[in-house]
């Protein structure tokens, strides 16, 4: 089971951060713009299979958005155990692992939009859970 594992978070690596400013665009943070965001995670299994890094991927754009705005980090977390690939691997990488590099991503994000001047951009909270149980819905109907 997945709630079986005992797994500590190591490190936190920022891994690639791409930042436009598009000098055109006025944007007021009381302005509702139209933002695209697209949130991706994927996950390596380190050789000993107790090291498990999971990378996130942040992209924000927007045709009035005065940024674009790409990030991807990666967490290591060490578990008690030795991991197999399969679906509890996926659970706890897309609800766990998720919910705790997540935060650091949403900061990350705001704090170069802020450093770049602009008002701020607030990216709200994921609910991993939910999102987990939608892919799998998802996954389980196209198997059918």
């Amino acid at each position: 089971m997945a709630d079986m594992y005992n797994f500590s978070f190591k490190e936190l690596q920022l891994l690639s951060v791409h930042f436009d400013v598009k000098a055109d665009k006025e944007y007021k943070a009381t302005k509702n713009i139209p933002i695209s965001t697209t949130l991706s995670l994927r996950h390596d299994l380190i050789k000993d299979k107790k090291h498990l890094r999971v990378f996130m991927k942040l992209d924000i754009c927007g045709e009035e958005l005065p940024f674009s705005l790409n990030i991807e980090i990666g967490g290591l977390f060490l578990f008690s155990e030795t991991l197999e690939i399969g679906d509890s691997l996926d659970k706890i990488v897309g609800i766990n692992c998720a919910a705790i590099v997540f935060p650091y991503l949403r900061e990350t994000a705001a704090d170069i939009i802020r450093r770049a001047n602009l008002p701020p951009l607030n990216i709200p909270p994921v609910n991993f859970v939910a999102l987990y149980t939608a892919k799998l819905k998802e996954k389980t109907k196209k198997i059918k």
